[in-house]
């Protein structure tokens, strides 16, 4: 198991807007390019979502629980994929018109060495804020 914390990661665009967007779940798809997509709701806010996804060259299907807390984060179990067996929480934190991004969380992996889980935990969640700030700024620029 491995404890990942990234900070820093910042949208340019208020938290009001950020989440918007995170609840807007074809087009939060749609911005990650998720093929064969899945959506089963849970009680209360929550719900599972399956996608497939090329991660480190090759197609991976991911599977993830969610618990939603409007405005603040959301907390993520992952029973299936690359990351299976991993937890952490998502949290978003105004400033002004942009919004920051924190996620933390033990993340382990049946087909990932130790050694490079970190690595690859990293390089997914960058890809993802990539992306997700690219649809964000599309959604909130004037038109």
């Amino acid at each position: 198991m491995v404890f990942v914390r990234d900070e820093g990661s910042v949208y340019n665009a208020p938290l009001e807007e950020v989440w918007r967007f995170l609840s807007f779940s074809q087009g939060h798809a749609e911005a990650h390019h998720h093929r064969n997509v899945e959506r089963k709701p849970l009680p209360g806010n929550a719900g599972e979502y399956s996608w497939e996804q090329d991660f480190e060259g090759k197609p991976e299907r991911f599977t993830m629980r969610w618990t939603s807390y409007p405005m603040f984060g959301i907390a993520y179990d992952v029973p299936g994929g690359p990351f299976a067996g991993s937890k952490f929480f998502v949290y978003y934190r105004p400033r002004g018109n942009k919004t920051r991004v924190t996620i933390v969380g033990d993340f382990v992996s049946p087909t990932i060495p130790a050694a490079r889980l970190e690595t690859a935990v990293l390089g997914f969640f960058a890809l993802e804020f990539e992306q997700d700030s690219a649809a964000i700024a599309a959604m909130v620029a004037p038109k």
